[in-house]
């Protein structure tokens, strides 16, 4: 018998090769989209999977309440590790996290690593691979643990631990022993590195050994238990009572709020898989919303799809009707004849898989290049993944299928013979019709609010100028001083060069994918003051041309700068006001006097307002790490080539490129600019199917209207007037459609541009734009099939009468 359904559900599938085609067409479609949408969400849902008991490692971080509100840090001082695990007994293992670059060398051979300083238990903490050694390896203080790609290019093999490789520390090189060799880390790995050293060989470490004072790294925790936040936050009171007196005492004399138990600052572990995606500002602190939107933009493409689907079966059900009513009469049941039907359905859904899953694999090498990913379609075979996916092609068979041929298998067996017979469901059409195109308008709407957003974002002042500015990372295997001096003295005789400083963090995200922040807290008049902390150099201002509006700039003529500083408007504020604070001195490092101030300027990125600010130039504080370059050129590519050239005489270690500030400004939006992409495409999907429907559901409505054209035609109706006439229904649902759509969309994007402290306003005209695209298209669709219908020979469609 399924042999006989599958040969009558070919032979009719090919009697109607348009309908058919559109089906199959409209449906591999949405399956391609679904299937890349869905692949990208299940990576994204995937970071850090491969940890065993992932459960029981988190992200240390405190929480406080001050005036200006909450605030999270995941910045930790030296001691903190070392104090909470000996204070804390249900603490397994702790680790130390600091991100730096060095330069590793063997023999004639130098490469620049991610290396991340940590503790001992780093490897026992997290699961990541080992190709030799063991979990121990860190126990060594003078050994390093270098990743597969590092050791084949360092040395040809990755058999090489206990193997000497040299480290750079300023102007020398330190040896070290290889303990271990751990496999290239996975795409899907929050944490990245390609080689491992002991916290305590950081530079600073001797300094910063008892000082509560300066945080500047992570600390990952793994609990003897599953995390219980709750539970830790309580058992750490006594901790934080102890080691951070000193800074609720000042948040409580500074007006700051307590928590339910009474604390003005707690202790939290972010799971692990919350640091990829989260909404704290912590960790990685992408979207967590993102994946979620991929699947439900899935979902929305594959129910458009089997609204088409629906919609085009019912419409065609007369042509179907004498053929089911003559086998009813033959004795077929409703049972055989509903199998029946849903096997031509689920063969025109296994042909659309097919494609789909076809037209997916044949996509996905330039979708992996433009969402900046690596996919593969061997994913779907995961148990889980193949599982779900099975099971979604099942419900969207029985439900774009399943739904019709039980409509068409119940009719009356007289209606049918006699050719009266009708399958109701316009008002099922009608509403799945609306729901489609509304969802094609919300899509369209988000594509201009988050283009418009993105424009606005690369064209918004930012208070310095990022046009034709060279950031170069300085990297290890140098002293930065002598490199800063070196580059002003051989760039000074070039004309196109316009001003040379530094600083110790770089204004966007470059070559070297690092994004770092300091910041100070100090007592100042009696209360609590927090700002954000750049060392820099001589000609700052010049170079990203900042506007001094108060005091003076550092100045080589004036020894004493070294012990000053300049401060933005915010920072100010915070300390009286722009009138009164020239000449005060601050309660950091060598106590600075201000001497300027400067305009604010967006040192981070538009999601947050601009904060306090503090420039210093001193050297103690902290080392340079990036050189700017202002050029005058109309040749910007040659010229990064020749700075870079330069840089390469100064520093020949030096192996990551510099970059343009304006291109790392941009780097910074990676994640919207990928779900702009995202929402770019499922809106094209989405029209594109919805219009496909409507042009099959067009064809078939004036396919059944024809004699009443014919009729129009021949008592003298005009072909503007058909065509309007066969229009105005299909127009009204796409009307309908805008209407539910455009308040929809308004709230979705509201929600979406609270992210950004600096974004566009909603205007009306965005809403009407998506409208009229939809209308518009929509109208195209059905007026050309309307078109033709009202110029055919009124002769041809009533012959038969």
């Amino acid at each position: 018998m399924i042999k006989n359904h599958i040969k009558i559900a070919w032979r009719n599938i090919r009697k109607s090769k348009l309908l058919s085609g559109i089906h199959i067409f409209g449906l591999s479609l949405a399956i391609a989209t679904a299937t890349l949408l869905y692949l990208t969400a299940m990576f994204e849902l995937s970071f850090d999977d491969f940890h065993e008991e992932k459960e029981r490692i988190g992200l240390a971080y405190t929480t406080s309440e001050p005036e200006e509100g909450i605030t999270y840090s995941a910045t930790m001082p030296a001691p903190f590790a070392t104090s909470l695990k000996s204070e804390l007994p249900g603490i397994e293992h702790i680790s130390r996290y600091y991100n730096t670059s060095v330069t590793l060398r063997h023999g004639n051979k130098q490469f620049a690593s991610n290396n991340k300083y940590v503790d001992a238990d780093f490897l026992s903490i997290f699961s990541f691979p080992l190709l030799h050694g063991h979990q121990k390896a860190l126990e060594d203080l003078n050994g390093i643990v270098i990743d597969g790609t590092m050791a084949n290019n360092l040395f040809g093999t990755t058999d090489v631990v206990g193997k000497q490789v040299e480290i750079s520390r300023g102007e020398g090189w330190v040896p070290r022993t290889i303990t271990a060799v751990i496999t290239p880390l996975p795409s899907n790995s929050s944490l990245t590195f390609t080689s491992l050293q002991r916290f305590e060989q950081k530079a600073d470490y001797q300094n910063r050994i008892e000082d509560w004072g300066h945080e500047d790294h992570s600390v990952f925790v793994k609990m003897t238990d599953k995390i219980n936040d709750a539970a830790f936050t309580q058992q750490t009171k006594s901790f934080i009572d102890l080691y951070y007196k000193d800074n609720s005492n000042m948040l409580k004399r500074d007006g700051a709020k307590a928590d339910k138990s009474g604390a003005y600052i707690s202790l939290h572990l972010l799971p692990l898989d919350q640091y990829h995606r989260n909404d704290l500002g912590l960790g990685q602190a992408k979207s967590t919303l993102f994946p979620w939107i991929l699947l439900v933009i899935a979902a929305l493409i594959l129910f458009i799809a089997c609204s088409n689907f629906i919609n085009l079966s019912l419409a065609n059900s007369i042509t179907r009707t004498k053929v089911i009513g003559t086998r009813k009469t033959l004795g077929g049941s409703t049972t055989q004849l509903i199998g029946q039907l849903w096997t031509e359905s689920l063969v025109l859904c296994v042909v659309a898989l097919i494609i789909g899953l076809g037209l997916a694999a044949v996509l996905l090498p330039e979708y992996n290049a433009a969402m900046n990913v690596q996919l593969s379609m061997l994913q779907l075979f995961s148990p889980i993944n193949l599982l779900f996916f099975m099971l979604m092609f099942v419900l969207l068979t029985l439900f774009a299928g399943g739904y019709p041929a039980w409509r068409l298998a119940r009719i009356n067996i007289i209606h049918s013979l006699k050719g009266t017979a009708t399958v109701t469901g316009g008002g099922l059409r009608n509403s799945l019709t609306v729901v489609q195109f509304a969802i094609a308008i919300v899509l369209i709407t988000a594509t201009i609010v988050i283009s418009t957003q993105l424009h606005y974002i690369s064209e918004r002042p930012l208070g310095f100028n990022k046009s034709e500015v060279i950031s170069i990372p300085i990297g290890d295997g140098v002293d930065p001083e002598s490199a800063l001096q070196k580059m002003r003295a051989k760039l000074a005789s070039q004309p196109w060069v316009e001003a040379v400083s530094a600083s110790d963090i770089n204004i966007g995200i470059g070559q070297d994918g690092n994004n770092a922040n300091s910041r100070f807290g100090f007592d100042y008049e009696g209360r609590q003051i927090s700002t954000n902390f750049m060392r820099v150099d001589y000609d700052y201002l010049k170079t990203l041309h900042i506007k001094l509006i108060a005091g003076r700039d550092f100045d080589r003529a004036f020894s004493s700068d070294s012990t000053a500083v300049l401060i933005n408007k915010q920072m100010a504020a915070q300390l009286g006001g722009l009138e009164t604070v020239l000449g005060k001195t601050l309660s950091i490092d060598g106590d600075p006097q201000i001497i300027g101030i400067i305009d604010d300027f967006n040192f981070k990125d538009l999601r947050t307002k601009v904060g306090p600010l503090t420039l210093s130039i001193n050297p103690r504080i902290f080392n340079l790490e990036y050189i700017f370059v202002r050029v005058k050129t109309s040749g910007l590519r040659e010229t990064l080539a020749q700075v870079g050239k330069t840089w390469k005489e100064v520093n020949p270690k030096a192996d990551i490129a510099a970059s343009y500030l304006d291109e790392n400004t941009q780097n910074m939006y990676k994640d919207e600019k990928r779900f702009a992409q995202v929402i770019i495409g499922g809106a094209l999907v989405a029209i594109a199917i919805s219009c496909l429907g409507l042009f099959a559901l067009a064809l078939l409505t004036i396919n059944q209207r024809v004699k009443e054209i014919g009729i129009r035609k021949v008592l003298g109706s005009s072909v503007s007037s058909i065509v309007l006439l066969l229009s105005k229904d299909f127009a009204k649902l796409v009307l309908l459609a805008f209407v539910l759509a455009a308040p929809l969309s308004w709230w979705i994007m509201k929600g979406w541009l609270q992210n950004f402290a600096y974004h566009i306003d909603l205007q009306w005209w965005m809403f009407v734009l998506a409208g009229l695209a939809t209308v518009i298209t929509a109208l195209l669709m059905v007026s050309f099939q309307a078109a033709q219908a009202a110029r055919t020979n009124p002769v041809d469609s009533l012959r038969d009468e």
